[in-house]
């Protein structure tokens, strides 16, 4: 199998379902029309970063009449070598913990300064919806009193956790999960591969980067056992404590995405002319849990799935 998976400062194109927004793009820089705060608002897996990343890098190269960062000049140079001065990122240091105020204000303090090569400055913060209040407030200055060819381009993968203020100063584009045939085409060129392509992108929910994601990293068989426990569980041949104890060491915030695909594959599929109330109360636990996740490190991954098994084996126990 071949990989795709680009290097931390290697150069990024549009993916095939995003080149309707890049010629949208494309008209704004033709007309002036760039807005000072972009957010780019998608689910994991489609590729909204790599989206955010091509359009920064865009701007910072120096190649004229060019569509993408052209790789030879003298700003693609710098950033392939991660050393552009006019280009910077803002991420959690580690997965699943906050953006927090003061990485924000270190940010705001080298936005303040001339651009070095002359140009844009570009910063981009992903995911938003990290940033706690603080960070978020820090933020606003930046968007309300932009400098000129300044943008700041917010990746946001639940666009409804982060601030409304902050929304309500971007220009929001909304990146939609691309149609099967075009996913699994894709799929299909770089991995070279036909047989594994349709389950992992049924399993990913229809996202390319996150079906090649389990293509290439093993993941898959992690979903199928999460699955599996899920399963067990519901019909009653697992208990809801043996079933958390697998999972506590897992990611809590990727589970509780796999749960509510597993759970919409069900009241689609096999449930669909057995209507169950509770399942939609279940669904709205599921949310309520992955908002504990996100806004918290302090969770007990054991207490979490403990209580949510026995709430997913209450459903069909009240319903058999």
């Amino acid at each position: 199998m071949t990989s795709v998976e680009p290097s931390e400062h290697s150069l990024q194109l549009p993916l095939p379902w995003q080149e309707s927004i890049w010629q949208r793009f494309d008209q704004y820089l033709e007309q002036g029309r760039l807005p000072h705060g972009l957010m780019l608002c998608g689910p994991r897996g489609i590729g909204v970063e790599r989206l955010a990343k091509a359009l920064a890098q865009r701007l910072m190269c120096g190649a004229e009449m060019s569509k993408y960062a052209c790789g030879t000049c003298k700003a693609c140079q710098l950033m392939m070598a991660g050393n552009h001065p006019d280009i910077s990122f803002l991420e959690p240091q580690e997965e699943g913990k906050g953006i927090l105020i003061d990485e924000v204000r270190d940010l705001i303090s080298r936005l303040s300064k001339t651009a070095q090569q002359g140009g844009w400055k570009v910063v981009l913060i992903s995911p938003a919806e990290a940033m706690n209040d603080n960070a978020s407030n820090a933020l606003l200055k930046s968007l309300e009193e932009p400098q000129d060819k300044t943008l700041l381009i917010l990746v946001a993968h639940r666009p409804s956790l982060v601030s409304a203020t902050i929304r309500s100063r971007c220009q929001i584009e909304h990146l939609p999960v691309p149609d099967q045939h075009t996913a699994e085409q894709w799929l299909q060129e770089v991995t070279e591969e036909r047989e594994a392509v349709a389950q992992s992108l049924h399993l990913a929910g229809g996202k390319p980067l996150l079906a090649l994601e389990y293509m290439q990293g093993g993941s898959i068989e992690t979903r199928k056992h999460f699955e599996q426990l899920v399963d067990d569980v519901r019909l009653g041949d697992l208990s809801p404590m043996s079933a958390a104890q697998q999972c506590q060491k897992l990611n809590s915030d990727e589970m509780l995405d796999w749960f509510m695909h597993y759970l919409h594959r069900l009241v689609s599929g096999e449930l669909q002319n057995k209507p169950n109330p509770a399942l939609f109360s279940f669904a709205d636990r599921l949310r309520d849990a992955r908002g504990w996740v996100l806004s918290s490190s302090n969770i007990n991954p054991q207490l979490l799935w403990e209580g949510l098994f026995m709430d997913w084996s209450k459903v069909f126990r009240q319903s058999r």
